[in-house]
């Protein structure tokens, strides 16, 4: 019998760790990252890490949604990441940094994959925040981060 396998997929915006979360699941630097402007990621890529007496899981990174070079490709790459996922998605990690504040772009993220997925992908949405490291260097949390209060569109996924 073969091992059941979980697929996670990685969105969010480009620059904010997506590839690095990824080599992070996946516990090997698979996925090519680098410090610049524009998005490494041009096309969904897996990567996949046999869990011992567990799943096989694989780990799907996603461009950048909101990045110019690659947003009139995203309707082919969303059926690209859905091909690779043919056992369906189990987890979809919206990834956010502390480095930048949480935009209009990461909402947009959320109503666009509702439109296509329906409202029911948000049961499967956790987000994640890279760049704590950043926070404890300068003794913060991220309820310090956040100040006043989870911009509203956050409160409806995991964190």
């Amino acid at each position: 019998m073969s091992e059941p396998i979980k697929n996670i997929v990685l969105v969010g915006r480009t620059g904010n760790g997506k590839s690095s979360t990824g080599n992070t699941l996946i516990g090997d630097k698979l996925f090519k990252t680098k410090n610049q402007a524009v998005g490494v990621t041009m096309k969904c890529q897996m990567h996949r890490v046999a869990v011992q007496d567990g799943p096989i899981i694989n780990v799907i990174d996603t461009p950048g949604l909101f990045d110019s070079a690659v947003f009139e490709d995203l309707s082919k790459e969303i059926i690209n990441c859905l091909t690779m996922a043919e056992e369906g998605i189990h987890a979809v990690l919206l990834v956010l940094s502390v480095r930048a504040r949480v935009s209009q772009e990461e909402e947009s993220t959320l109503n666009t994959l509702q439109c296509i997925f329906d409202s029911k992908i948000l049961d499967y949405f956790i987000v994640v925040f890279t760049g704590g490291d950043d926070l404890e260097e300068q003794n913060e949390t991220l309820v310090d981060y956040f100040g006043a209060g989870c911009p509203e569109y956050l409160t409806v996924c995991s964190l």
